[in-house]
């Protein structure tokens, strides 16, 4: 029963997250209202924007306070997350230390065609902070022609990273279509948003736990 439980919550997850991917023109992090310091899914929504070439590869740089992540297995792509060591151990629950942190995920291997897009899961513990922080996810974009495309800028330019914003610990997760700056102006206020928080907090704890079950 917990098994089907828990597939049923990956399957509305990833169907939920592609019908925001289907709507953005922009490689972008969704849900984008997270609560601090809990365990959720983000969904990497990459869209192919060339009439000519395909995207093989996305090199997602982490903002600092991410110490755990994990990739699920996708048909044709390889994912791997690359940490940091850190200067000193972290506690981030009690009884549970950790020496790295998540510098970048890659995701490598596999073709996203014209016209299509992609949605890359990643679990990760969303990192404490103050109620409407923005957090970046710089991104790299291959296409198979060699062109890179950079989504590291601000909100406003062409290219702008991907951004978050954080909400209070025990919140519900939320999305908003217009990006983490509406997520942002929208703390304290009636939130109209898409709620993801229930069937990715069920995923991303059950791929946190597997995970550490494999390291034990």
């Amino acid at each position: 029963m917990q098994t089907r439980l828990t597939l049923l919550a990956a399957t509305l997850a990833v169907a939920a997250l592609a019908i925001v991917g289907a709507a953005q023109a922009h490689v972008s992090v969704h849900p984008n209202a997270l609560p601090a310091g809990g365990f959720t899914v983000i969904g990497i929504n990459v869209p192919n924007e060339r009439d000519k070439a395909s995207t093989v590869k996305l090199d997602v740089q982490f903002p600092a306070g991410v110490f755990t992540a994990s990739v699920p297995a996708m048909p044709g792509w390889k994912g791997r997350v690359i940490t940091k060591k850190l200067a000193k151990p972290v506690q981030i629950e009690p009884g549970f230390s950790v020496t790295t942190r998540v510098d970048r995920v890659v995701f490598s291997g596999g073709r996203i065609g014209p016209g299509q897009f992609l949605t890359f899961p990643v679990s990760i513990l969303v990192p404490k902070g103050t109620p409407g922080t923005l957090l970046t996810f710089k991104a790299l974009q291959t296409y198979s022609n060699g062109e890179v495309v950079r989504w590291i800028g601000n909100p406003s330019a062409d290219e702008p990273a991907p951004q978050i914003a954080l909400r209070a610990a025990n919140s519900p997760v939320l999305d908003y279509p217009a990006g983490a700056t509406a997520a942002k102006q929208a703390m304290g206020h009636t939130l109209k948003g898409f709620v993801f928080g229930i069937p990715l907090g069920a995923l991303g704890t059950y791929l946190t736990l597997r995970r550490r079950r494999k390291a034990a």
